[in-house]
């Protein structure tokens, strides 16, 4: 047995150590980003201002037609239009208010106001505006919303802005070096170019992290039994120190590989489809945001004047409803309502969505967010529950927050950098062997 073990540890180094070098430079790449990525100026949405006043019911536009799951009235310096989400992989519909005109124009106006606005670059050159409608090297799906519009400045990095029109929220954003970072780090750590082939890029990843692990487990076996000297005992005592962090690094990394795999995870919840047809009114006033989306008997208008919302029935009726009422109808429960203003560990940043409503329910919460009219974060199932876990304390080292950021991540290149080494003195010890041999 130990002989076999002794074997392996020696003709497995090689795919180990290509392994633990590929894997752990690109892991770098992580808190680097982190450290480097541009910030937006502001974090707060504009509010922009639209007026209802002329604007044509969706129903009276032959070019609004058949379901949609958002429909908004969205201000832009060209005028008010009327926006439409069909759905997630879908490029935003555009319409003129009045005219029912394609307004794409409109569309991007509105999309380089809220770039500018969150960029803080009021004067600055627009290099490029387009819709993003599927998740990218540039722009992965951390990032979640879906459709988005990005705003590229003719800035020195090429200051890239992701907003979403429908809330006026802000998705991301990114430049030049965050976006070679990107790639690099998914090409190579998550091995996003064969996510087409997806049970390909699993096993792959699985053979990888095998070959890995069974190495480390062959050299933990041999430890006692072990003889050398110089570089062998260096190499001995030093993979003893580093076992832990060998093991758990490639073993959560697959686990979190497995669970979020589009094979296996459920998709996010989207907003359920209604009938434009239905939408026969419109509420008259100034507000800061307007849009309808499903009810239980129908769509319903949400419109906004700073924080306080009201709504409407379709053909522009006023409702007793407010926010909490809307977040139970949405959450289907009648749980407590409280309103989630910033991430905690019930609903993290991944979420995205800020603010929304916690709803309380038998055994956790739900967040619902009114103004999309969407489920913005649910409780995990036991696996992903675990998973996150999992992932969060021996992957990201949150353990370590107390320490602060950069002191955790620098541990944590520390132990990844001593793991490079360790392969590579285990490459050196096998070639020397075979010189001897």
């Amino acid at each position: 047995m130990i002989g076999n073990l002794r074997s392996w540890h020696r003709t497995g180094p090689k795919v180990s150590a290509a392994v633990v070098i590929l894997w752990g430079l690109t892991g770098f790449l992580h808190p680097i980003m982190s450290w480097t990525a541009p910030r937006a100026a502001v974090q707060m949405p504009p509010e922009l201002v639209v007026e209802t006043e002329g604007a044509s019911a969706p129903s009276t536009l032959p070019a609004l037609s058949g379901e949609a799951r958002h429909v908004r009235l969205a201000p832009s310096s060209e005028g008010a239009y009327w926006s439409l989400q069909i759905a997630p992989g879908a490029p935003r519909v555009a319409v003129d208010a009045v005219t029912g005109e394609e307004a794409t124009d409109a569309l991007y106006g509105h999309s380089v106001a809220l770039a500018r606005h969150y960029a803080g670059l009021p004067e600055a050159e627009v290099r490029s505006v387009r819709q993003i409608t599927h998740f990218s090297m540039d722009y992965p799906p951390i990032n979640r919303l879906l459709p988005v519009s990005e705003v590229v400045f003719d800035t020195p990095d090429r200051l890239a802005v992701y907003v979403d029109t429908g809330s006026d929220r802000l998705a991301a954003v990114s430049n030049t070096q965050r976006r070679w970072m990107l790639r690099i780090f998914q090409s190579v750590h998550t091995l996003a170019p064969l996510k087409p082939i997806e049970p390909l890029r699993l096993l792959v990843i699985t053979g990888l992290t095998l070959a890995f692990l069974s190495t480390v487990i062959a050299g933990i076996s041999m430890l006692w039994g072990a003889k050398g000297r110089s570089l062998r005992r260096w190499h001995r005592w030093a993979g003893a120190v580093l076992a832990l962090p060998a093991l758990a690094f490639p073993a959560s990394g697959l686990f979190h590989a497995w669970v979020n795999s589009p094979l296996f995870k459920a998709a996010d919840p989207v907003a359920e489809v209604f009938e434009i047809a239905a939408l026969t009114g419109v509420p008259s006033g100034s507000f800061t945001h307007l849009a309808a989306s499903a009810g239980d008997t129908g769509p319903l208008w949400r419109g906004a004047q700073g924080r306080d919302a009201r709504y409407w029935s379709a053909s522009g009726e006023a409702l007793p409803l407010t926010d909490m009422d809307r977040a139970r109808q949405l959450a289907r429960a009648e749980g407590q309502v409280t309103l989630q203003a910033r991430f905690d560990g019930d609903y993290g940043f991944a979420n995205k969505r800020l603010p929304v409503w916690r709803v309380e329910m038998d055994g956790a919460p739900v967040f619902v967010d009114p103004v999309d009219g969407v489920i913005a974060g649910q409780p995990p199932g036991p696996v992903a529950a675990i998973e996150r876990w999992t992932f969060n304390r021996l992957h990201k080292w949150n353990f370590a927050d107390p320490l602060g950021r950069y002191v955790r991540d620098g541990a944590m290149m520390v132990t990844v950098l001593a793991l490079i080494v360790l392969a590579v003195t285990g490459l050196m010890l096998a070639r020397r062997r075979r010189r001897k041999s």
